[in-house]
């Protein structure tokens, strides 16, 4: 089941939230359990146990590893045991303790890689990486004592199979939701945003994405060898929107519903096509998944604190591993090389050419306008006292002047350092998007010939075969307006205009006829799973 259904949308999310508002707020975990695992049976039956097991198996391995790190297990130990006997015991007990977290880190990761290696013979569950994400992040948390270990199987089982972000994401740490798990209130104001938040989610997926996915279809069927330049170009960028509107709407409609069941799910984008920098760009994008390379892999292995060289050696292992999440294949392993490259380069030269000085913001430029008001106000209210102007009062409005002359002097320079800040900043976004535009289809073809021919004939480096220049125009008019309509929707002036609109009347309307339209759409297309449901 995927929340771009009717069957969900219309079906299971009403039940579902009748049932959980009627239920005391006590057992309201065990309707969001057992609904979750319902969710998760309707499109994947062979593997709901497995999900169960997984369930189980961190459950009673977090208990074995807070039960042999309790400190008070250690000071309720009879006093008349000899010291060598208590610290005989101790590291025995220290021994199972680092056992149980190493088997729990050893199944979860070897789940993981099974289904990676293998999912033509045995099929991938849905959700896998990140469900067993979750789990090995409760796991690490719990056994380097930021977190206690859940007592409650339903609580623990609501955190790692909850619905809205089950098959994928956003990655939940397990201290974002343990307050909301022990008392899960939901307010109408949550209610209320969480269903605007869900609204949004499905337009982008319904009307932009899913719309975009045709566009790469079709020049699918055409073939790369036969498609003009120009058409793989747009294909590319195309592509690069759908995945976007993808990914961003799934996890607003995750958010959504998080907030509609009283959990504040993390946020997951923050704009991130208006990145000046690839590293910028996925500070942005799947926020979670990066914080967590950055919490269990990135800073344990030193970070950025031990010189350039391990430095550049830690982002390469990240990238590694962040390529293999995706997938056990060449494309996934090119996409995270040519990413990891580009940002090392950016780290490099981000280290030789450190930015000297501070540029004036516009904050800052207020203020010196604001003093200089200041100034002039001073000026007035001296010269209102009646008495005769000595020279150090002719020194002090002389001063004043020649402060408020360099004041509009320094205006004038940081204009002119806005607008070239400006120009650079445009040159940044322009790189931005080309290396992303570029990884994106890598990304999305699987096959290292059909990647190598696409980006032949991208680059005009690959001669066609039967080209038809004139089905540019014919995309151009299909798909055209779509696209221009995705660039803007990726800007923070749309983010602006939503912010300002969805509490207004006519925004309300706007977003009631979008939604009904998407959900129309979908009952007459059909649905078309998320793309991260594979990952």
């Amino acid at each position: 089941m995927v929340f771009s259904s009717v069957e969900f949308i219309l079906i299971f999310l009403p039940v579902f939230l009748i049932a959980y508002y009627i239920t005391p707020v006590s057992y309201r975990n065990v309707i969001l359990l057992l609904g979750s695992l319902i969710f998760y049976a309707y499109g994947e039956p062979k593997f709901v146990l497995l999900l169960i097991v997984s369930m189980f198996v961190n459950y009673f391995l977090a208990r074995g590893i807070v039960f042999q790190n309790s400190k008070s297990v250690l000071v309720e130990l009879p006093v008349e045991l000899p010291d060598e006997k208590n610290a005989d015991l101790s590291i025995s007990r220290s021994f199972f303790n680092k056992q149980c977290f190493l088997i729990a880190l050893i199944l979860n990761l070897a789940l993981l890689l099974v289904f990676k290696i293998a999912p033509g013979k045995i099929g991938l569950p849905l959700g896998i990486s990140f469900f067993t994400f979750q789990s090995i992040s409760y796991l690490i948390d719990v056994y380097r004592g930021e977190i206690e270990a859940e007592t409650s199987f339903v609580k623990l089982g609501t955190y790692i199979c909850m619905f809205p972000q089950l098959v994928a994401g956003p990655i939940v740490a397990y201290h974002e939701v343990a307050v909301t798990l022990n008392r899960p209130v939901v307010s109408s104001t949550d209610f209320d945003d969480g269903l605007k938040d869900f609204s949004v989610g499905l337009i982008l997926k319904v009307l932009m994405a899913d719309r975009l996915s045709l566009l790469w279809n079709e020049i699918a069927k055409i073939g790369y060898i036969s498609a003009p330049s120009f058409l793989l170009w747009m294909g590319s960028v195309s592509y690069s929107l759908q995945i976007y509107f993808d990914f961003f709407g799934y996890s607003l409609m995750a958010i959504g519903l998080g907030k509609m069941l009283g959990f504040r799910l993390p946020k997951n984008f923050d704009l991130p096509y208006t990145a000046t920098s690839i590293r910028e760009f996925y500070r942005r994008w799947h926020m979670t998944l990066g914080r967590w390379f950055a919490k269990y892999v990135y800073i344990p292995l030193g970070g950025s604190r031990n010189g350039m060289k391990k430095t550049l050696r830690n982002l390469f292992l990240v990238w590694v591993l962040t390529a293999l999440w995706h997938g056990v294949s060449v494309n996934f392993v090119l996409w995270g090389m040519l990413l990891c490259f580009v940002i090392m380069i950016e780290k490099v030269i981000a280290d030789i050419c450190p930015k000297k000085g501070k540029v004036v913001s516009g904050k800052e430029n207020c203020l010196i306008t604001q003093a200089g008001k200041e100034t002039v106000e001073d000026d007035k209210e001296r010269s209102k006292i009646d008495f005769e102007p000595t020279d150090n009062d002719v020194q002090y409005i002389k001063k004043q002047k020649d402060e408020k002359l360099n004041t509009k002097l320094n205006l004038k320079l940081t204009f002119a350092q806005a607008l070239t800040l400006k120009l650079k900043s445009m040159l940044q976004h322009s790189y931005v998007l080309f290396i992303i535009v570029l990884s994106w289809t890598c990304f999305a073809i699987t096959d290292l010939q059909d990647l190598s021919v696409y980006l032949g004939r991208m680059f005009g480096v690959l001669k066609g075969i039967r080209v038809n220049g004139n089905v540019c125009i014919t995309m151009l008019q299909k798909y055209g307006v779509t696209i221009l309509i995705g660039l803007f929707l990726c800007t923070k002036t749309a983010h602006r205009c939503y912010r300002k609109l969805k509490n207004n009347r006519i925004g309300m309307i706007a977003l009631v006829i979008l939604f009904w339209l998407a959900v129309w759409y979908i009952h007459i297309m059909g649905n078309n799973p998320f793309l991260y449901f594979r990952f």
